[in-house]
């Protein structure tokens, strides 16, 4: 009597599983989905089936990692959280763009260009920089792993760095270069 039923729901899920396989139906715990089309839903958070994640004050939008041997991590994607906006783009494929007044941020580059825009941001950066232009003004950049080159158009901003041999091009007024 066991061994039939256990055929029995054996059989039953097999029958649901591609019930659900043939209708393109969606799998579902109390709280989140999956759907076939691979998007998830949970309270507050959207996964589309191309990777863009939506959140309340949270957007990041389409984009892939890619990179290989020597060469750093880039994305498509767009990030954006109120006050703060980081993007692909700038002076040359792999940048990264951060775009924000007042923010506080931590990021991580691999041999890219990193561009910061804005007033009174304090950035903290991991990873070697290529080279780091800041245009805007009161904002402190601290670079941990090393710069090629420091361009800085704005006043008043204090940049951080751990390497001697960085070029710096100031075109502003009162900025500080320290190296750390």
């Amino acid at each position: 009597m066991k061994t039939v039923l256990l055929a029995g729901a054996a059989m039953t899920l097999a029958a649901a599983c591609a019930a659900m396989a043939a209708n393109n139906a969606v799998i579902s715990v109390p709280g989140v989905e999956i759907r076939a089309d691979g998007s998830i839903s949970a309270p507050g958070v959207e996964i589309g089936p191309s990777g863009e994640v939506s959140a309340p004050g949270v957007s990041i939008g389409k984009g892939k990692a890619a990179g290989g041997e020597g060469k750093g991590a880039s994305s498509g994607a767009t990030i954006s959280v109120p006050g703060v906006s980081i993007e692909p783009g700038g002076n040359g494929d792999g940048d990264v763009v951060i775009t924000a007044d007042g923010g506080n941020i931590n990021t991580a580059v691999s041999s890219q260009n990193l561009l910061v825009r804005g007033d009174h941001n304090t950035l903290n950066g991991a990873g070697p920089v290529l080279t780091l232009t800041v245009e805007g003004s009161h904002n402190k950049v601290e670079l941990r792993d090393g710069v090629k080159r420091i361009v800085v158009s704005g006043d008043d901003n204090v940049i951080i760095y751990p390497n001697k041999d960085a070029k710096v091009e100031d075109h502003g007024k009162r900025n500080l270069f320290r190296k750390g």
